[in-house]
């Protein structure tokens, strides 16, 4: 079933997600017995051809479906339409046509330059719809958008009201997965953007090659997640073959920076001048792993864009290849991201906290230890034993990434012995860290048990690839322990919730909810009563002179006179202004609950 979800063949109706379904597909996953896997390489290959026989058209709105339908269908054969919005609210249509020579008809008979004289002509994927002048065309067909705003996130407010709705844990962790990952039109953007980026280079590298890496193909990636690409130009064995005697001549390097720098240098300043939609470029030149970073404003995606970086690509695919395994494996790696966003374990912008990629290997270290029935994962150094001669894959600096790369070559009893409910698996993982050695003990996904740290880093979690890599070297020794303590208290909560005791914040809700509007629940509820206090009664002051009460002083007066509430529906519709804006919004969305 993950595999599906993956690779887009399945659309599931997100708004309307309701608990017997979700109950449905959670019973259908686990019973899936005679699984088909598919080969990551191949799945990037369908992506890569949707792109190439894809277009992107700016239009006016949503009603303009119809008139470029009309225009486009008598010179190609369109397969879908999908319809998405960037912030800025202007409207696009990515049209697939049913191949590439359709493509090039569209572009050949249909396609124009503008004729501002300040503006250099270019081929992209990315086009706008211009406005006819006299009778519109429109088609007369029954074809539907396959996507209506498919681009658009989950509203937070009614996603919280629908957790609170779910039976189970389980329940919940299934919606919060199905509700906010990576969708089908998300993937599909992310590989146009490549698309463009192979159309501006391929005149200057021969063999050009620009595929996303990361979160956007790995499976683990949420709606609105970055998009990392890495160019790569390797020459095949044809290419360099010795039998062939007419060579091109190249431009050999010189000067004191690597010829990785010196290509991105370059990139960032095409990109700048020649990549439309392309705005805010900035080359960082000096990192480890040189990047040049840009905001595409057509498809809102904040790029990363790497040279010849191929083990990101294998890394990628073996985090795939874990969550295909097990239809367990990537909910429950979404719920614990979003637990740790919500206590602010991690953060939107690098620094000394934990990252999700850590925390991705944390939750598939855990389902590699056996209990009751026996480990979901089986270890790394498994999966490179059972590897052949077809999947030796040899990175930039001879890295070694040989891993098997057909899960259909695993035995049955490698995997998927535990048949325990998710939200059983999300309490244990919780139990788990919380007695785990992080002093003495490193977290390997390489051997599947923990090993003995080799250096004194607060938190040690070894690369799979680069074995000799901390991927968390950068936490410090106050985050961890912050991460320590934020795990035991996830297990009282959880402890409490399995034992079906439900409350305002029961389940995954006391989880993912921030602490700012869990702290405010517990501000205004006063002692054992199960209500919450008029927050008008809190902070309204005089009319005429401002209050010198505290907050604490006026709850005590509350509760001595709260036989003199006032139940007026005129003033419990009053405004009420606070000067911190997150307090108000939380404030209002309590409201609008009806928990006040």
């Amino acid at each position: 079933m993950s595999v599906l979800f993956q690779t887009g063949k399945l659309h599931l109706p997100i708004r309307h997600f309701r608990n017997k379904f979700i109950k449905f597909q959670s019973l259908k996953c686990s019973s899936d017995a005679a699984k088909k896997f598919v080969v990551f390489d191949e799945v990037n290959a369908l992506r890569r051809a949707q792109a190439q026989r894809s277009l992107v058209v700016q239009v006016s709105s949503e009603s303009s479906f119809k008139e470029l339908y009309g225009y486009c269908s008598k010179y190609a054969t369109i397969s879908d339409i999908h319809h998405y919005k960037n912030t800025s609210g202007e409207h696009f249509m990515l049209i697939e046509f049913e191949n590439e020579e359709n493509l090039t008809n569209i572009l050949q008979q249909c396609s124009s330059h503008q004729k501002d004289l300040d503006v250099m002509p270019i081929q992209s994927p990315f086009l706008w719809f211009r406005a006819v002048v006299g009778s519109k065309e429109s088609a007369n067909s029954s074809k539907e958008l396959a996507i209506k705003d498919g681009n658009c996130c989950v509203d937070e407010d009614l996603l919280l009201e629908e957790l609170a709705k779910c039976e189970t844990v389980s329940d919940q962790i299934m919606l919060l997965y199905q509700r906010t990952m990576l969708n089908d039109i998300g993937i599909r953007l992310r590989f146009m953007v490549a698309r463009q980026m192979e159309m501006i280079f391929q005149s200057l590298y021969s063999n050009i090659v620009v595929q996303p890496f990361g979160s956007s193909v790995n499976g683990f990636g949420k709606m609105g997640c970055d998009l990392d690409l890495v160019l790569t130009n390797v020459l095949t064995k044809e290419m360099t073959s010795a039998s062939r005697r007419l060579v091109y001549q190249d431009k050999k390097y010189e000067g004191r920076r690597t010829p990785w720098q010196r290509h991105l240098e370059l990139i960032a300043h095409l990109l700048q001048l020649r990549a439309p939609g392309a705005s805010r470029v900035q080359a960082i030149l000096n990192a480890r792993v040189p990047i040049v970073k840009y905001s595409h404003d057509l498809t809102d995606l904040d790029c990363d864009l790497c040279y010849n970086n191929t083990s990101g690509v294998y890394m990628s695919e073996l985090l795939w290849l874990y969550g295909s395994v097990d239809a367990r494996v990537r909910p429950l790696t979404f719920a614990v991201r979003r637990w740790a966003r919500a206590v602010g374990i991690t953060q939107p912008h690098p620094g000394r906290w934990v990252t999700n990629f850590p925390l991705t290997l944390m939750v598939l270290f855990f389902l590699q230890q056996t209990r009751s029935g026996g480990a979901i994962l089986p270890s790394f150094k498994y999966l490179v034993n059972k590897s052949g001669r077809e999947d030796i894959r040899i990175a930039e600096e001879n890295l070694n990434c040989t891993f098997l790369r057909d899960l259909n070559k695993l035995p049955a009893s490698a995997f998927g012995q535990n048949t325990d409910k998710l939200e059983t698996l999300l309490f244990q993982f919780f139990e788990f860290y919380s007695q785990f050695d992080f002093q003495e003990r490193a977290i390997s996904i390489n051997e599947g048990t923990s090993i003995r740290k080799p250096n004194a880093s607060p938190l040690y979690i070894v690369n799979p690839l680069e074995q000799a890599m901390n991927v968390s070297r950068n936490v410090s020794y106050e985050e961890c322990e912050r991460l320590k303590l934020e795990i035991r208290n996830a297990a009282w909560h959880l402890e409490t919730s399995l034992d079906n005791k439900k409350g305002d914040d029961w389940g995954l809700l006391g989880l993912i909810e921030k602490k700012t509007a869990r702290g405010l629940k517990q501000l205004l509820r006063l002692g054992n009563l199960q209500r919450l206090v008029s927050v008008k009664d809190l902070f309204k002051d005089d009319e005429n002179e401002p209050s010198t009460e505290g907050i604490k002083s006026k709850l005590q007066k509350f509760g001595k006179n709260k036989s003199t509430e006032k139940t007026d529906s005129d003033e419990k519709s009053e405004k009420v202004k606070f000067k911190n804006s997150q307090i108000a919004k939380e404030v209002f969305r309590i409201r609008r609950d009806k928990i006040l």
